[in-house]
């Protein structure tokens, strides 16, 4: 008996594409989580022409049937990634594919596309490099209204380690979710920063060569992302969670004004001395403000709170911090409407 034969009719239809026309200067990168949390084998310099592309996409104009064309003058691109490194990477990151799964299912599903159909760069002496995307890639580009993740080009792209990159936005896809505190099983862990399940078969090794690392980039960055980690769970050996916090701009403050409070109690003379050096130097305190702050203890104190929370990021839309300060110690009076 004849076994039937399934047959699927495959129709080549010609890839299309939409030119997304370049746009300097752009500040922030914008990228569904579903793909913060994809799996893509990219090297670091293969990483700083992805986030390239990433920058260039504009959204809104994302046509689900249609590959994304981007064209990126090669002097732009010479800004972090040399010419010769060009030539020597785009030939392994046209091959890439990047794999979506979702670790929090039972069973395992998984769908791996290639990230380009090609690469090309300076035809016809145009002297621009051009990514053209794989179509099947654009209706996940799409989602971006669904769950987003918002990182600052710069930032991204002046990170040193591969791993630091990934584990930078891993922490802004869970601040955008207004998550702050969150855990990951070793192994997931492991799959989403693509190291190999067998290497650092020891927690110190993976911890110092990796996590620590990245706290620190990621702590230095230009839009800087402050973590701890901690083991997850009582157990001291065979530790399997790892839990990550995230230290907000209001929690640092609270930190930093406790360790300014616990070093006056240490140093009092000198703690002083460089508060009043900051007042000068910072701030345009008229001489009178000047020593109404530095004589009162708790215009002092009130003073110290708020320089840390400007230091920390917070009160961005204040555009002249004197004014500010001298208005929360209520020592100017307010306008009368």
């Amino acid at each position: 008996m004849k076994s039937e034969i399934k047959r699927t009719e495959v129709n080549l239809v010609k890839e299309q594409y939409s030119e997304h026309e370049f746009t300097p200067n752009r500040k922030d990168n914008y990228l569904p989580n579903k793909l913060v949390f994809a799996n893509a084998d990219f090297s670091r310099v293969e990483q700083r022409l992805f986030e390239f592309f990433v920058n260039q996409i504009n959204h809104g104009d994302i046509e689900p049937s249609y590959g994304i064309e981007v064209k990126i003058p090669i002097s732009v691109i010479n800004e972090y990634v040399e010419t010769r490194q060009v030539m020597a990477v785009t030939q392994s990151m046209a091959q890439k594919v990047i794999t979506l799964s979702d670790l929090s299912k039972s069973q395992l599903e998984f769908i791996h596309l290639p990230v380009f159909t090609s690469i090309e760069y300076n035809i016809d002496k145009s002297g621009l490099l051009v990514f053209r995307s794989n179509p099947k890639l654009s209706p996940y580009l799409a989602e971006l209204g669904k769950a987003y993740t918002k990182y600052e080009f710069k930032t991204i792209q002046g990170l040193k380690s591969s791993y630091s990159v990934i584990l930078y936005k891993l922490l802004a896809a869970h601040i955008g979710q207004h998550r702050y505190s969150f855990v990951y099983s070793i192994v997931e862990l492991k799959k989403l920063l693509q190291i190999d399940p067998n290497k650092y078969q020891h927690l110190k090794g993976f911890k110092v060569r990796i996590l620590d690392i990245a706290q620190r980039e990621c702590a230095n960055a230009l839009n800087p992302i402050v973590f701890e980690y901690e083991n997850e769970g009582k157990k001291q050996r065979n530790i399997t969670h790892i839990r990550f916090n995230v230290i907000t701009a209001v929690n640092l403050s609270r930190i930093e004004k406790q360790e300014f409070n616990e070093a006056v109690e240490l140093n009092p003379r000198l703690v002083y001395s460089k508060v009043e050096e900051i007042i000068v130097k910072e701030y345009n305190f008229r001489e009178n403000h000047r020593n109404i702050i530095l004589q009162n203890e708790e215009y002092l104190s009130k003073f110290i709170t708020l320089h840390i929370e400007f230091s920390n990021g917070l009160h961005e839309k204040v555009k002249n911090r004197t004014a500010y300060i001298l208005a929360c110690l209520d020592l100017v009076k307010k306008k009368q409407n």
